[in-house]
């Protein structure tokens, strides 16, 4: 028979949580159900509950959530008695700490439960009542990220996608369908490249002639330097789509009447020509100059030149013809000072803000995935080249009679590819590597918060490079005039946690 608990003398604590990503959108907010806690359980049973605590975590895997890692251990060291839930999904979605928590009710550790939705004894039937609430609980999120994985599987193998592709738009299946002009755009584009116009000269056409791409909530997104060499690599532009989160290939010419931008045989080619115009012609030491193509200038809108002047000082110099700028340069420790100012006053984010970051960053590893892999496709296309060369010139010195010129210039040229292969090679590895850990790519708590409170400090007192890799952590680029900096642009996640935090001080009624 269960013992008798008087549960007035308890000390109870309310834990509640929803996570940012929970499948279940269904699940009441977290102050609906410490409301309904409080009404249901603690106001009509007399309880006390000494502490409420709220978190927004994914229940679905073991030891990701601090506060209920926190709360087992109070728990164990004296400071609670029992716990108040809505209901038992919401301490555990997965056996280890549903396992965890029946465990503790076994050994006395934890004296009673209370849940909102289903009543809890301490007797074999309530205790195997509540495993089994874990199990479908378990059960219910497994399947439905299985659907959720399915659907998606079965939608990118009938060539759907939810990414957005210069030349493109999407129909009412969700198809690709070339967009017009842009697509005439993005075909000259690529015409260009294979004749060995720069990145450069190309965007400059592209966004002279209004390129744009439409996003699914109708946003128009410029071409830029960056994405047009992004694009130059990715093979959906002769019909080849990966998915950014398995790594799944799919021909879009196999699967219904899609028209590529550009040939096959034009890509390849464009990705030779790309590997050969960046491959350096021999190592060399060089100075290491802090935030380089990072600073503008405000006058030409041109990247600005960083390196020592005669009397040894840094300096961001605009060299940039035509410049109306008096003053062409402008000391990097006046740029400094900006940064260190703006790191003491503008972070100190918080743990609900990193919660938003990883949300918004879900999205952002899945593309930057598609980026490796389409980066893998682009360097393979030139392995298979460069092997096809290499031995191609191997067969043919055969022919040739040994030590002649000839056979040299063919012996120095088969050196030459066997090092090309060797190099594209590694490199191929070393992107896949990246792939295979994308989706740790992200900051922990511990390295957010650390970053947010202390950034400023490490900038201050830190060498060059530590100094630029922080700042290229959060900064996109910074504009500057003869004396100071007059404007910046972040980078995410902190852009947007910037523009999510104005909002709510204009809100507040903050200026």
């Amino acid at each position: 028979m269960e013992d008798y608990i008087d549960i007035t003398k308890l000390r109870y604590v309310l834990y509640a949580r929803k996570s940012s990503t929970d499948e279940t959108r269904q699940v009441r907010s977290i102050p609906d159900q410490i409301a309904d806690c409080n009404s249901y359980i603690v106001d009509r049973l007399g309880i006390n509950v000494i502490e409420t605590l709220q978190e927004t975590k994914s229940a679905k895997k073991p030891g990701i959530r601090p506060k209920f890692r926190q709360m087992l251990k109070d728990i164990k060291d004296n400071k609670y008695d029992a716990i108040v839930a809505w209901h038992p999904d919401r301490l555990a979605r997965n056996m280890l700490e549903g396992g965890e928590i029946i465990d503790m009710v076994d050994q006395g550790i934890i004296k009673d439960l209370k849940f909102v939705t289903q009543q809890f004894s301490k007797d074999a039937n309530g205790k195997m009542l509540l495993g089994m609430s874990f199990v479908l609980s378990k059960q219910y999120s497994d399947k439905l990220s299985q659907d959720v994985t399915r659907g998606q599987r079965r939608s990118f193998s009938e060539g759907k996608s939810h990414v957005p592709k210069f030349g493109y738009i999407s129909d009412e299946n969700g198809l690709y369908k070339p967009d017009d002009k842009n697509f005439y755009l993005i075909s000259q584009a690529w015409t260009m490249r294979s004749k060995g116009l720069s990145v450069n000269q190309i965007n400059n056409y592209l966004n002279s002639n209004g390129l744009i791409k439409l996003t699914k909530k109708g946003r128009k997104i410029k071409i830029t330097i960056q994405k047009l060499s992004r694009m130059f690599k990715d093979p959906f532009n002769y019909g080849i789509l990966i998915h950014g989160k398995t790594g799944q290939k799919i021909d879009l010419r196999l699967v219904y009447d899609f028209e590529p931008v550009t040939t096959e045989e034009m890509y390849n080619k464009v990705q030779q020509l790309s590997y050969r115009r960046i491959k350096p012609n021999s190592p060399h030491k060089i100075a290491f100059y802090p935030l380089k193509l990072m600073i503008k200038c405000s006058f030409c809108g041109g990247n600005m030149y960083v390196g020592p002047s005669k009397n040894k000082y840094l300096y961001a110099r605009c060299d940039n013809d035509p410049c109306s700028r008096g003053k062409k340069s402008i000391r990097m420790m006046n740029i400094f000072s900006f940064i260190y100012d703006f790191l003491e006053k503008g972070l100190n984010f918080t743990e609900d803000e990193y919660n938003y970051y990883l949300k918004k960053t879900k999205g952002l590893s899945e593309n930057k995935k598609e980026r490796l892999l389409a980066e893998i496709h682009s360097k393979q296309s030139v392995l298979r080249s460069v092997g096809s060369e290499l031995k191609s010139v191997a067969l043919g010195i055969t022919k040739l009679e040994q030590n002649s010129i000839a056979w040299r210039i063919n012996e120095s040229k088969i050196q030459e590819l066997s090092s090309q292969k060797q190099e594209l090679e590694n490199s191929i590895k070393k992107i896949k590597d990246k792939v295979n850990i994308s989706s740790e790519d992200h900051l922990t708590l511990e390295e957010f918060l650390n970053l947010s409170k202390n950034a400023a400090t490490i900038v201050k007192s830190a060498n060059a490079v530590i100094k630029d890799q922080i700042c290229r952590l959060i900064f996109l680029n910074l504009t500057v005039d003869e004396e100071k900096v007059l404007s910046y642009q972040l980078k995410e996640p902190f852009l947007t946690l910037f523009k999510r935090r104005r909002l709510s001080s204009s809100r507040d009624g903050e200026t």
